[in-house]
């Protein structure tokens, strides 16, 4: 339980997403170029050495004996892939972190990167949406860790709950910390995030270079002073709250959907008690510089997992939501909505595993596009799409689970070139087991530094409760198993603490 809840607002930065069903993952936006502009340090950078580091939230991980009090674990990238041998275990109960690890809080169910104080390394935001706080129980909240150069630590972390959304402050089951993205959502060059509860949407953000006061390690907080400004999803005309339905849920992402050198932020929801069946879930885009009130776009669209990014390099983030309920025995779609000036989301495509090109063949229950992650495999300058099937029969092996990288091009997404990753597939280490889940979550991040987004896949069941992560490498043409690398709780250190690695990624677009 947090005992002092520090003033929220946001002084400098940039950060992923998580949703109920699935870790959502975001693409971000080209900022606009700003005379305020200063370097920062890459996110998932926690140590500036130029290398991106995994993160992995073991929300329902044991901590000195309280089951699904959740850690962090930070995997450093280099030039050699990842060094699991340097890893860091973080949690409620490390040195520095403010509070302190409990039964439930799923401390590291939500993650983001970016360098929040800008002194060259990226820092990591974590949310434990049933941390019990002075609002209540499981009121929920987020913390930020610091990275340095020696990487991410306790040291001077803070925290913080839900603030007012201007109608309600916070409350117990409000769940705040679920999710998160960030971007550049004014168009001010610097970096901005979201953090959600269910019902309700708060973008931080920030217009002012920190101060040498807030870059000093003793003095870091969350700056005092206004909140940033809410976004409260409407259903119908309809503000639904957290207090009115606790089962609606947030996939947020902060993108450039217009084109106009400006993140935009989109909320893709689910609410199951809606009463037309057709507007249970969706997504609703906020243009930059939101007001909080009607979003500019709202989508009616089957929704499990959302991402962001440009795949037909037209300068416009396109949005990717998957569905991995049954769409006609096709074992769930991912459907593209294209972005442009107007923010139509007229033009959209859909694909399946029975799209020409995709590998393989679709089967009921697979659950393809339970997970989407978007980013640049290749270096061609058209982002891609990594779709998770973790329910996918693998050798026969029911639920083991798979990867399947979408490429994109001229127009947009196709199955053209598309490949399938499970571990039955030549170079990714271990086999196939039934319950693996392999593509749980699926990211993407470039840990060896050579321009090529790697595809990160985890598998949470591996062996039970333990889990396991693949890390495919990107080439100038495809991803590769060749020279994978793969490792598991034992590796990691966490054997026997349901430490379900793979089950929450960090991401970067």
């Amino acid at each position: 339980m947090i005992s002092r809840i520090l003033a929220l607002a946001l002084s400098a930065g940039a950060v992923s997403a998580v949703g109920a069903a699935g870790l959502v993952h975001v693409a971000h936006a080209t900022a606009r170029p700003s005379a305020l502009a200063v370097t920062q340090g890459k996110p998932y950078d926690f140590n500036g050495d130029g290398y991106a580091d995994l993160a992995f939230g073991s929300p329902y991980g044991k901590v000195s004996g309280h089951s699904s009090a959740g850690f962090v674990t930070i995997v450093p990238g280099s030039a050699k892939g990842p060094v699991t041998s340097k890893k860091k275990i973080l949690s409620q109960n490390t040195t520095g972190v403010p509070g302190s690890a409990e039964a439930g809080d799923h401390f590291g169910m939500a993650l983001t990167s970016f360098d929040v104080d800008r002194d060259g390394y990226a820092d990591l935001i974590v949310g434990a949406p049933d941390e019990d706080t002075g609002a209540g129980v499981d009121a929920g909240a987020e913390w930020i860790l610091w990275g340095s150069s020696s990487g991410l630590s306790g040291t001077g972390s803070v925290s913080d709950n839900e603030p007012s959304n201007g109608s309600e402050g916070p409350g117990a089951g409000h769940r705040f910390g679920a999710s998160m993205a960030e971007g550049d959502a004014d168009g001010d060059g610097y970096t901005d995030w979201v953090t959600t509860a269910p019902g309700a949407a708060f973008w931080w953000y920030t217009t002012t270079t920190p101060t040498a006061a807030v870059k000093a390690a003793s003095a870091r907080s969350f700056p005092s002073g206004s909140h940033g400004r809410p976004l409260r999803h409407k259903v119908a005309g309809k503000t639904v709250t957290a207090a009115a339905t606790s089962t609606l849920s947030f996939f947020p992402a902060i993108a450039d959907v217009n084109g106009d050198q400006a993140g935009d932020i989109v909320i893709g929801w689910q609410d199951p008690s809606a009463t037309d069946p057709a507007q249970r879930s969706g997504f609703d885009v906020y243009p930059s510089s939101p007001d909080g009130s009607v979003p500019v776009k709202s989508v009616y669209t089957p929704l499990t997992s959302l991402a962001s990014g440009d795949f037909n390099g037209d300068g416009s983030s396109d949005v990717a939501v998957g569905y991995s309920g049954e769409s006609g025995g096709t074992g769930g779609h991912v459907t593209v909505y294209m972005g442009d000036s107007t923010l139509s989301m007229a033009t959209f495509n859909t694909i399946t595993q029975s799209t020409s090109g995709v590998p393989g063949a679709a089967a009921s229950g697979d659950h393809f596009g339970y997970s989407v992650a978007a980013g640049d495999l290749n270096a061609d300058g058209k982002d891609d799409l990594v779709v998770g099937a973790p329910y996918k029969t693998v050798s026969g092996k029911t639920v083991a689970g798979e990867a399947v990288a979408l490429y994109g091009g001229t127009t947009g997404l196709t199955g053209t070139g598309a490949q399938a990753f499970s571990q039955s597939t030549a170079g990714v280490a271990g086999t196939a087991e039934k319950n693996d889940s392999l593509g749980w979550t699926v990211s993407v991040l470039d840990v060896n530094r050579d321009g090529y987004g790697d595809l990160v896949a985890g598998a949470p069941k591996e062996n039970g409760t333990d889990g396991a992560v693949s890390v495919l490498k990107g080439t100038g043409t495809h991803v590769t198993a060749t020279g994978s690398w793969s490792f598991g709780s034992g590796t990691l250190g966490v054997s026997g603490l349901d430490a379900q690695v793979g089950v929450r990624t960090g991401h970067k677009g």
